[in-house]
């Protein structure tokens, strides 16, 4: 074994400072939250990928990331989402949610997070996730050029229903149902109906995932969603909820008009 005079990281990170090998870099969120970097590179030198997964090496990369990963889309994102869990797990109340309730929720706008380092042309984009919570969480492919070696990111199926929880991580709710169009002859709906479990969601999202199943092209699917999840609220399909929304009788939910092609 190779002896060291260095006692500790610390002060083996200080020499290799003051020898100009690595180079300390502080980076700032927009909510003042930062984190600490020891690089022989320039930042700008580094793949924005890499770089979020070396500021939380035990995230893993979701939403518009995952979606992308898994050639839901077609635009080069230039927002890098990982998720960090920290949220401590919250205690179900028993009672059920009132279609009221979920009217108050829904006709409010999105909450966006500032959890965001701006570096470059990209930004990274921290999403808080309760503990524990990684359902769906897997290896990234070997064959994946796009992720760093052993990094981790949601399957397809949580992919889907991230993207109908948070469609403002996601492109919008008119890129939700673009993603679902391209998952058609990809999705395991078994998988998925086990992983929407899993996540225990207060709101009823069963009620727009099977309307978005059902709408790009595979009823199969969504009968299996509607069987499992018989709808029971009134829900919307996204927030900023209108009065003017369309409304699908099956599964209880209003949509903008124009965001679906009916049938």
């Amino acid at each position: 074994m190779v002896g060291t005079p260095f006692k500790d990281v610390t002060k083996f990170m200080r020499a290799l400072r003051e020898d100009g090998i690595i180079e300390r870099h502080r980076l700032s969120a927009r909510n003042k939250r930062s984190r600490i970097l020891y690089c022989s590179k320039s930042l700008d030198e580094i793949d924005p990928y890499e770089l979020a997964i070396a500021m939380f090496s035990d995230g893993y990369f979701c939403n518009y990331s995952s979606i992308y990963y898994h050639a839901l889309t077609n635009q080069v994102p230039k927002a890098i989402y990982i998720c960090h869990e920290t949220i401590s797990n919250r205690r179900r109340k028993v009672r059920d949610i009132t279609d009221n309730e979920l009217r108050r929720a829904f006709i409010k706008p999105h909450r966006h997070t500032n959890y965001v380092f701006d570096i470059g042309r990209y930004s990274i984009v921290v999403v808080d996730r309760e503990r524990n919570s990684a359902h769906g969480v897997t290896r990234r492919a070997a064959t994946s050029r796009l992720l760093p070696k052993k990094s981790r990111v949601t399957c397809l199926e949580r992919a889907l229903i991230d993207a109908v929880v948070t469609p403002q991580y996601n492109g919008g709710i008119t890129s939700v149902y673009a993603h679902y169009k391209a998952a058609q002859r990809r999705v395991n709906v078994a998988k998925l109906i086990i992983l929407y479990k899993q996540l225990d969601f207060v709101y009823p999202y069963s009620q727009t995932i099977g309307f978005l199943l059902d709408k790009a092209g595979m009823a199969k699917h969504a009968a299996l969603v509607y069987e499992e999840f018989p709808p029971k609220h009134i829900f919307y399909i996204d927030h900023n909820a209108k009065t003017s929304w369309s409304y699908n009788d099956k599964w209880k939910l209003y949509y903008p008009e124009g965001l679906v092609d009916e049938d």
